[in-house]
């Protein structure tokens, strides 16, 4: 039952249509040779693939019919049929057979299938002209890949390739491609909207290419959204995959290879999110063959489910785009699109991994400026001049007399006459030019006799007077096509009207089984009721109501006619027989089939006014599981509306009678509302839950998880949100004071009988199953990061310190391991070790937790960022980031994903890493935290990026974060109201001393340094606190050592003293900033012996571990200190030719050229390759 619409066949179809021959009123040059008719019937009505790669649909100038533009005229003889029986429905077909028999020899009828496409030369044009852009552009990418730089990832280059002409600096400044020349290839994806009114075709025009791109080895599927069924989320994303599975399998039968290839790409890059698309797409469990046995991941909440549904989506289309040079996706109806389809449309155009042409179809009278495909549009439009993608906007009309008149004149094979331009002039008046309209209308004339093929003068006459007498306006052509349907049998009706019921497309079976129960026939035999319904359809496709999808689906050849269909019968009654179809689909499919169509069996039983009482327990449970399913794709707009259909139908008495159903329709809609930003609504709800006497505390946690969600989130009072969780937490049994003087006091206490669990201990742990303390666990984590948020120090260490004791007490819970890892953070203050055997215990109870990959991104980046980086390299904690990354998309954790790669962008600026595929990661990352509207992260990691291409050259003033990434001023301005704003300024002054030292500015360096003091570390005890310390002392050295003021020494020495407490607790990423700290100091006192000596050991200890911008700057402090305060010319030039090819090794040669022109003076021309032994020399 759910939707799929392809490419469709033709506007008219195969124009098989009997009349009755009387007396023909012949008109002037109106004769036509028999041999243009002659094709038989079977030719016309071939396979839609086949029609439309053979057809002259690529060429331009003309309107065809191969698209949902037709209605096709009804067989006389089958006004008589009536019957409800097989032996009826065959009487009927070999009168027809009979007949069409006749006319098949001379073929007097008119032949739609053959309709080119006419008055839109135009539009073809701009539409091939955009294929061969794509097709194109696709060219040179991979040419780019090929050649460019093998040191990037193939992803990344095109990031950098596709980012790179939007982000340009202020007054003139370089485009980052600049910066990357070997990237500067242009774009690969294409995007086409076409606009116009119903019935002037849009489809048909979209056709036009597919043949075009079928000989270029491409791939042109299409899917459509559905009027009947806007509940249903990603409908028409559901119907385009359903289609593209139909060519995986048809794959399977041409090319086995090729097609396990493919499968066992889709099964191991979608990994366990395979089973959320079979879900949706059952008919992909065919595709994949066998059983998909996934690893358990237990259901999360509304925010991540969205995100997993989305990033299978995502990765499915990214296996498929690689197996096609050119691929074509076709959405129709957008003004019927859903805002989550949207999301993730924008998320596949938008994918550096997915190279596509899209093209969207709309009805442009029912899409205003603020309907959200408007805006969607305009941002395409924004991405377009940034260089994202082409965006090419191509609008149809209708047709115009002259254009008319052709057709006319194609169709009844005639030249020009006043007879068919009169002819032209009437069908242009009654349709207006509306290319489905005018279609309809011939077809009717053929009908009703008033356009009529003289097999005794072989020619097509007509009266223009009768015509004109008969006819009126078709400005509705769904009344045109019901008297149609009025005219075909009984049978034909019943079958319009139940299949009207099932949205855009049905498959066979649905049919099959709700036909004889829709009649009351229950006695039916199987054989012939088969027969019986597969000689409707195929009378109906033959009559063009239908055509075929695959293999037993089947779809509507206009929405006009399912229009009509649906129209039979009142509205009243139109509602009963839908409600009775519902019913009659719940009772009869088999468990799974309802499961998957049961978006459309509750709409279906959701349409009647008034439910009867003997159903009523069963919708409400059906509205109760399709509110769960819709929050499960994050459609909240659908959840609310079946959880309030199901609270209708709740008892006045519902919290005694319906408890728990009750209970779980008001969660879910406190929920949506609050996931839709409803608050009135949500507190409306949720009130009446909190208000209900019989309910328990625990029954009560969602809704109180909203309210502090709520405070905490939307409304960022942390302080206020960690209060309702110490007051929610208490009612639950879990009790913490309010007091600060008390907090102080557990807080200390806990951190004292908190000890170290053996791996043995955390290996025998059992599961926990109390609901009240997994519901307390699922609080307390969340109230930690509160307390994180208002820098409440005793109450983040008492809640993660019972967190931690509850574990191992009770068993592990899925936050059991991000608690350890939290408090490895607080360890890590008296213990790197210690804090790092927490962490290790975090990632032991991930793998003991069933649902352990839930948090595992989260743990990841609290371990490998905020505990490890004291005790081990930094270097080896990117690798691990990344890892976090990925999970957390997979997941459908993008928050903690994001944080990953803000993390490991910090991380490699603290570990020195190459500059260059560093700003293509940041370039990367930073886009797609836009993408994911994840701003709390953006504005934090805006600094890090902007400062790596600061040492790039990409702005225009080098001791100002202004360039690709930010603009200082505006970003000052834009974090003033973000939740973030506190951390992401320390950020920006962090890497504004990180440029100042790195560009000579180190008295702004100290004043920077003196009014942030060691504030950074105490909100965020980060490696990136190694870097801000290390930047301080340098610039307050180098101050002091110019003004001797006391203010610049106090403070450096304490800046020194500080980092040499790290060192001796064992971080050895430090160990290099002691030498280096000790030689400004000595450079301070007058050391030189001492400054020399420390200068040349924070050199190669820097360098040695592979911190080259630290040996960098070390080796251009050394030298200035030579050359100004020694005077000895020779070892400063030595030592700024170290520094150069430091600076070019972290792949800084703005900075290294800037070095060059400064002290080009001090030295040859040549500059020494090897940089290394004189150091080692020195240390021995």
């Amino acid at each position: 039952m759910r939707r799929k619409s392809s490419a469709r066949k033709s506007a008219v179809g195969s124009g098989r249509m009997i009349s009755v021959v009387e007396e023909d009123v012949p008109c002037e040059n109106s004769t036509a040779e028999l041999t243009d008719f002659n094709s038989d019937t079977s030719n016309r009505s071939g396979s839609r693939n086949d029609s439309l790669v053979n057809s002259d649909a690529d060429k331009s100038g003309s309107f065809s019919t191969k698209s949902r533009g037709s209605i096709m005229s009804s067989s006389s003889s089958m006004r008589s049929y009536s019957g409800g029986s097989t032996d009826r429905i065959k009487l009927a077909h070999s009168e027809t057979v009979r007949h069409a028999s006749v006319k098949n020899l001379t073929m007097n009828k008119l032949r739609f299938t053959s309709l080119k496409l006419h008055g839109r030369k135009k539009e073809t044009e701009m539409l091939r002209a955009s294929f061969d852009r794509f097709v194109s552009n696709q060219a040179n990418t991979q040419s780019a890949r090929n050649e460019g730089d093998n040191t990037l990832n193939t992803s990344k280059r095109q990031s950098l390739a596709r980012r790179g002409s939007q982000m340009t600096r202020k007054s003139g400044s370089k485009k980052i491609a600049d910066l990357f020349p070997e990237f500067s290839n242009t774009n690969s994806s294409e995007v086409v909207f076409i606009s116009g009114e119903s019935g002037t075709g849009k489809t048909a025009l979209a056709e036009s290419i597919k043949g075009v791109v079928g000989r270029n080895h491409g791939l042109y599927i299409s899917g459509k959204f559905d009027l009947q069924n806007l509940r249903e989320p990603y409908s028409g994303i559901i119907s385009l995959f359903r289609e593209l599975c139909g060519e995986i399998l048809q794959l399977r039968r041409t090319n086995r290879d090729r097609y396990q290839e493919m499968r066992n790409s889709i099964v191991s890059e979608v990994g366990n999110e395979i089973l959320l698309l079979i879900n949706v797409i059952p008919v992909l469990e065919e595709v994949i063959e066998n059983p998909f046995i996934p690893d358990v991941v237990a259901d999360h909440g509304n925010k991540e489910a969205k995100e997993r549904l989305k990033y299978a989506f995502l990765q499915f289309f990214r296996v498929i785009s690689r197996y096609f040079d050119h691929f074509v996706i076709v959405l129709d109806d957008l003004q019927w699109t859903d805002a989550l389809s949207i999301e993730l449309l924008n998320g596949i155009i938008g994918d550096i991994d997915i190279r596509i042409m899209f093209i969207g179809i709309y009805r442009s009278n029912e899409v205003d400026e603020a309907h959200y495909l408007s805006k969607t549009i305009r941002d395409m439009h924004a991405a377009k001049l940034r260089g994202d993608f082409e965006v090419t906007e191509i609008s149809v009309g209708n047709l115009d007399k002259e254009i008319c008149e052709e057709i006319l004149m194609e169709l009844l094979s005639v030249d020009p006459s006043a007879a068919t331009n009169r002819l032209a002039d009437i069908c242009y008046k009654r349709t207006v030019g509306n290319a489905f309209h005018l279609l309809a209308f011939l077809a009717m004339l053929e009908e009703e006799e008033l356009l009529k093929f003289n097999l005794g003068l072989f020619k097509w006459t007509w009266n223009c007077e009768q015509i004109e007498e008969r006819t009126a306006a078709t400005s509705n052509v769904v009344e045109l096509i019901l008297a149609k349907i009025f005219k075909q049998s009984e049978e034909m009706k019943n079958l319009l009207q139940l299949v009207s019921c099932l949205g855009d497309s049905f498959d066979r079976d649905i049919v099959l089984c709700a036909f004889p129960k829709m009649r009351d026939d229950n006695a039916c035999d199987p054989v012939e009721l088969q027969n019986e319904v597969d000689e409707l359809i195929s009378l109906a496709i033959r009559e063009s109501f239908l055509e075929t999808k695959g293999d037993s689906r089947y779809c509507w050849v206009h929405d006009s006619i399912q229009a009509a269909a649906s129209q039979q019968l009142g509205e009243a009654e139109m509602n009963a027989y839908k409600f009775k179809l519902g019913k009659v689909l719940f009772q009869s499919l088999e468990e799974r089939e309802v499961e998957s169509n049961l978006f459309e069996i509750v709409n279906l039983l959701t349409s009647a006014e008034e439910c009867p009482e003997a159903d009523r327990v069963t919708l409400l449970n059906l509205c109760l599981k399709a509110a769960k399913k819709a929050t499960e794709f994050s459609c909240f707009d659908s959840c609310i509306n079946y959880a309030e259909k199901g609270i209708s139908l709740l008892p006045p008495d519902k919290w005694s009678q319906e408890r728990e159903t009750s209970l779980g329709l008001f969660s879910l809609i406190v929920e949506a509302y609050f996931s839709n930003a409803n608050i009135d609504k949500m507190k409306l709800y949720g009130d009446e839950v909190l208000n209900e006497p019989t309910l328990t505390e625990l029954e009560k946690v969602r809704v109180h998880s909203c309210n502090i969600s709520l405070v905490g989130g939307i409304m960022n009072k942390s302080r206020e949100a960690l209060n309702m969780s110490i007051a929610v937490l208490r009612k639950l049994g879990c009790k913490f004071p309010r007091n600060k003087l008390l907090q102080a006091r557990l807080a200390l206490s806990s951190l004292a009988a908190t000890k170290l669990p053996t791996k043995k201990d955390v290996a025998d742990l059992p599961p926990m199953t109390d609901p009240i303390r997994k519901a307390c666990m699922d609080i307390m984590v969340n109230a930690a990061t509160y307390s994180h948020h208002c820098n409440n120090v005793f109450a983040f260490i008492m809640i993660t310190a019972r967190m931690v004791r509850w574990t191992m007490q009770h068993g592990v819970d899925v936050y059991s391991a991000p608690a350890f890892a939290i408090f490895g953070i607080v360890k890590n203050a008296s213990s790197y070790k210690n804090g790092a055997q927490y962490a290790d215990r975090g990632f032991q109870l991930l793998d003991l937790c069933a649902d352990g990959k839930r948090t595992e991104s989260r743990v990841t980046y609290i371990s490998w960022f905020m505990v490890y980086p004291f005790s081990t390299p930094i270097h080896s904690t990117l690798n691990h980031l990344l890892r976090g990354y990925k999970v957390g998309m997979e997941i459908g954790d993008t928050e903690s994903a994001m944080w990953n790669v803000s993390m490991y962008i910090c991380s490699s600026i603290v570990a020195g890493k190459a500059l260059k595929p560093l700003a293509v990661d940041c370039i990367t990352y930073i886009e797609q935290m836009k993408q994911l509207d994840q701003d709390y992260i953006l504005h934090q990691t805006l600094p890090f990026a902007q400062g790596v291409l600061n040492m790039l050259g990409d702005a225009e003033d080098p001791l100002l974060l202004s360039g690709s990434a930010m603009v200082e001023e505006e970003y000052l301005l834009m974090i003033e109201s973000s939740d973030a704003r506190v951390m992401s300024f320390l950020h920006l002054q962090i890497f504004k001393s990180f440029i100042c030292n790195f560009f000579g500015d180190f008295e702004q360096g100290a004043k920077l340094a003196l009014e942030r003091g060691d504030e950074y570390e105490k909100k965020n005890g980060s490696p990136l606190a190694m870097v801000d310390f290390l930047h301080q002392g340098i610039s307050l050295y180098t101050m002091a050592r110019r003004t001797k003021e006391k203010r610049y020494i106090k403070a450096a020495k304490k800046v020194k003293k500080k980092v040499a407490q790290w060192v001796k607790k064992g971080n050895i990423n430090a160990v290099h900033y002691v030498p280096f700290l000790e030689a400004e100091e000595a450079a301070l006192e007058g050391r030189s012996d001492s400054a020399t000596k420390f200068y040349s050991k924070a050199i190669t200890l820097a360098a040695r571990s592979g911190f080259q911008q630290n040996a960098a700057l070390a080796s251009e402090r050394f030298a200035e200190y030579l050359l100004l305060d020694l005077k000895e010319n020779d070892k400063a030039a030595q030592y700024f030719q170290d520094s150069i090819k430091y600076y070019s090794g972290w792949g800084s040669d703005y900075k290294a050229e800037m070095l060059k022109k400064k002290y080009e003076h001090l030295w040859l021309d040549e500059i020494p390759l090897d940089i290394t032994t004189k150091e080692e020399d020195e240390e021995g």
